[in-house]
């Protein structure tokens, strides 16, 4: 029988023998070429230490914009929504900084914000019974699961407009919610509140986007074709995602070119909420909606009115 030391010994000597090859190798390298990679090394040491000098200069004047922006934005938006009634749809995965930033610029607005609700990855789920309640949930007990979250978008939308808000009957709102395929945010809607969501007037902000892994309901399933469809109900409606989101949410609406939409891109900083503030004025005042942000095809902040 072969012993562990004869094992252990082999490996040893294979090391060795490995050492030495590489040391006698190194002997017959040309001094220019060894002069040329230590010259190479050199150069990508010099880079990577400009890389980070640079990095560092660019969070410190982020830093103090981010700085600048909590003490100016408030008071370019402060009043500017008084009494406007708004509803918030987020979706699961999106970054914990977004929601906080738009209710915080919101309530500085003057806004009145009725409900907020979570669409939850229920909406995608792959179980037969869950999928089926969602289906009777909708009226369309034999549609593909597939075409669940497109058509629970389309519904919610409808539920959300005022025209949805005046069915008498049963609520879809409220099944979505006890059902788990919505969930509240804060206390939830009462059951007065639910009488109010979708009056006229009311306001939609649909926030998706995170980072991370793949998002389990991605935003063009639900989100995308919730904010096209309240659109083409002519409800007012926002998108917005964080700076840094890693799923595509705010650039699939830009591109779809959703009229009477506002777009934020950064939702998730001052100037962001400053943007949904001014972009909903404008909206509310004239129609016409706007792109705003750091991203392509974003304008910097809207002209305050």
């Amino acid at each position: 029988m072969i012993s562990l030391r004869y094992h252990v010994v082999t490996i040893v000597a294979v090391f060795l023998a490995l050492a030495v090859g590489l040391l006698a190798g190194s002997a017959f390298v040309e001094p220019e070429l060894v002069d040329q990679l230590r010259q190479q090394t050199d150069n990508l040491r010099g880079d990577l230490r400009e890389r980070d000098r640079e990095l560092a200069e660019a969070r410190t004047e982020l830093g103090a914009s981010d700085t600048f922006a909590e003490a100016v934005a408030p008071s370019l938006t402060v009043g500017r929504l008084v009494g406007t009634p708004v509803i918030i749809v987020t979706q699961t995965g999106v970054e914990d900084e977004v929601l906080p930033q738009v209710q915080s610029a919101l309530a500085n607005a003057g806004a009145l914000i009725v409900t907020t609700v979570l669409a939850t990855d229920e909406i995608v789920s792959e179980d037969p019974t869950t999928q089926e309640e969602l289906a009777l949930i909708l009226g369309e007990p034999t549609i593909p699961a597939e075409d669940l979250p497109l058509r629970t978008a389309e519904a919610l939308a409808e539920r959300l407009s005022p025209n949805g808000a005046s069915v008498i009957g049963t609520d879809l709102l409220a099944e979505l919610l006890s059902a788990g395929f919505l969930a509240p945010i804060g206390a939830g809607p009462s059951e007065a509140t639910l009488a109010e969501v979708g009056a006229a007037g009311q306001v939609v902000i649909v926030l998706s986007g995170g980072r991370g892994e793949e998002a389990v309901l991605p935003p063009e399933e639900f989100a995308v074709p919730l904010v096209e469809s309240l659109a083409d109900l002519g409800v007012p409606v926002a998108a917005g995602e964080s700076l840094l989101s890693d799923y595509d949410f705010v650039s699939i609406v830009r591109s779809d070119g959703v009229d009477g939409t506002v777009t934020v891109d950064d939702l998730d900083r001052s100037m962001g909420g400053a943007a949904l503030i001014l972009g909903l004025e404008q909206l509310l005042a004239t129609g016409e909606g706007g792109a705003y942000g750091v991203k392509d095809g974003a304008e910097p902040l809207p002209t305050a009115p």
